[in-house]
């Protein structure tokens, strides 16, 4: 168990000439495994980075080199080959192939020429075999625990946090949201905290967001512009589509994602709107008219408290959370259909495995703002085969499905149109869908000029001239719901 530990002369340790990152090639000698090192010019800048932080810093005192003995007394490197050809420039800039970075690596060596080492601290194994255990165990992930376990994002807000005694912004809207159960609800609580922080910090950070949720930054604290009852029903809508529309970091990255993301935000939510419907006058009991809220918008405490427009309207920044009109009522960030960022963001048990497929790529890979012509006909092509894998199934238990027209057995090349009306009329019979929601559904697949009929579905096929609007295809998937969730209970 005891590890083989030992200072080794720094000009006996040896670059691996068979390193598995030099593909199929061999290095003849040393000095041509430098240059396969440094063959890839992104590796040779990466390479640079690590000389550069040696010099400042010096060995990683965590890692050590990996190396057997050869028969002339050297020692192979079997783990750390990239530091060893950092310290080999770093010794020997001339060895550097890529000129352009020649000069960077001759800065390093200046820095470093006095304090050089003359050995290093190696772990030395007897043969190549003996090493291979820990090389693979390192490379290939975690291993169930037994690899290298990366620290996720929430652990490494809290190691900065530690460090610089100031948590992230989006640490800190986390601990806003859970300090104040008076004014989010539960939901909210307990979902932020499935958020990665980086993600909130990513949203939260931007001048664009600030705008829309109305709060700032100041000394590195978060803070309000109004009462933080006045921004949680947009900060509890940006939660919910976070944990239950499909949306995460990669929609919040750039201004332009982070400008759509917030733009499903409903304008009532808006801390600007509700703002102004808290200072409208009301008429009291006397009948003078008054304001809900007064103050002249200063600016509100941050940190993990929340701020507000005058001090005196609210204790430790916790504030009112009744917001509107001064009617009293709590303003909730109610979901909204045409917030979710795929159509169909259902759970529905499919057993065919090719149906699955198409229900996977409406559920969590075709997003409907992005690409709504591929979603609204794969729509089209789910709809037509979960009717006929219904009518199938039905023809096998004996409860035959029939036109609603004719009252004929309804076959796979009837017209969309009737395949579905007729299941619906089938579903309804059986009890598994309702008489209003059957009517609401034939009346949808059967009109002429109705968004989400079959024959508007079919221009999106055939017509050059008609595009889908995303906020349509939502209404429309929510509308055949009912039969979907019945075919596929």
């Amino acid at each position: 168990m005891k590890r083989d530990i030992r200072s080794i002369n720094f000009n006996l340790i040896k670059l691996d000439q068979e390193n598995v990152r030099f593909g199929g090639d061999i290095a003849q000698n040393q000095r041509e495994a430098i240059e396969l090192m440094l063959a890839d010019p992104e590796d040779a800048k990466k390479i640079l980075k690590l000389a550069e932080h040696i010099a400042l810093y010096g060995l990683d005192p965590t890692e050590l080199q990996l190396v057997t003995p050869d028969d002339e007394g050297n020692y192979i490197v079997l783990e750390g080959n990239r530091r060893l050809t950092a310290l080999k420039l770093l010794q020997r800039p001339d060895l550097c192939t890529q000129e352009k970075y020649y000069k960077d690596f001759l800065a390093a060596h200046n820095e470093i020429a006095r304090s050089f080492p003359s050995e290093i601290e190696c772990s030395v194994v007897a043969t190549r075999e003996d090493g291979d255990v820990w090389i693979e165990l390192k490379h290939t992930g975690q291993n169930g625990g037994a690899g290298r376990v990366p620290w996720d994002s929430d652990i490494r807000d809290e190691r900065r946090a530690r460090q610089t005694g100031v948590d992230s912004i989006g640490r800190q809207i986390r601990e806003i949201v859970r300090d104040n159960p008076e004014i989010f609800n539960e939901i909210a609580i307990s979902d932020i905290y499935q958020i990665p922080v980086t993600t909130l910090t990513r949203l939260f950070a931007s001048k664009r967001a600030q705008d829309a949720f109305a709060v700032f930054i100041k000394d590195r604290q978060i803070q309000f512009k109004y009462k933080l009852a006045i921004s949680a029903p947009s900060i509890e809508f940006a939660i919910r589509m976070f944990r239950h529309e499909g949306y995460n970091v990669n929609d919040v990255r750039s201004d332009d994602d982070r400008k759509t993301f917030l733009s499903h935000i409903p304008p009532e939510l808006s801390p600007e709107h509700l703002h102004q419907q808290s200072i409208k006058p009301t008429n009291t009991t006397d009948g003078n008219p008054t304001g809900s809220e007064t103050g002249t918008g200063k600016g509100s405490s941050g940190g993990n408290h929340s701020g507000s427009e005058d001090d005196e309207t609210t204790d430790s920044g916790s504030g009112n959370p009744k917001t509107g009109g001064g009617n009293g009522q709590k303003t909730k960030a109610k979901g909204s259909s045409k917030s979710r960022k795929y159509l169909i963001p259902w759970s529905l048990n499919i057993t065919n495995s090719r149906i699955n497929e198409i229900y996977r790529e409406l559920r969590s890979m075709l997003e409907v703002e992005r690409v709504p012509n591929a979603t609204a006909i794969t729509f089209r092509v789910f709809l037509e085969v979960s009717c006929d894998d219904y009518r199938r199934r039905m023809a096998n238990t004996g409860s035959g499905v029939y036109r609603h027209d004719n009252n004929k057995p309804l076959t796979e090349d009837d017209k969309l149109a009737i395949k579905i009306t007729s299941v619906a009329k089938h579903l309804e019979s059986s009890g598994l869908i309702t008489k209003p929601e059957s009517k609401a559904i034939s009346r949808r697949a059967a009109g002429t000029q109705t968004v989400g009929s079959v024959d508007h579905l079919n221009q999106f096929v055939h017509s050059t001239a008609s595009s889908p609007l995303p906020s349509e295809l939502k209404d429309v998937a929510e509308e055949y719901l009912p039969m979907l969730r019945a075919i596929w209970p």
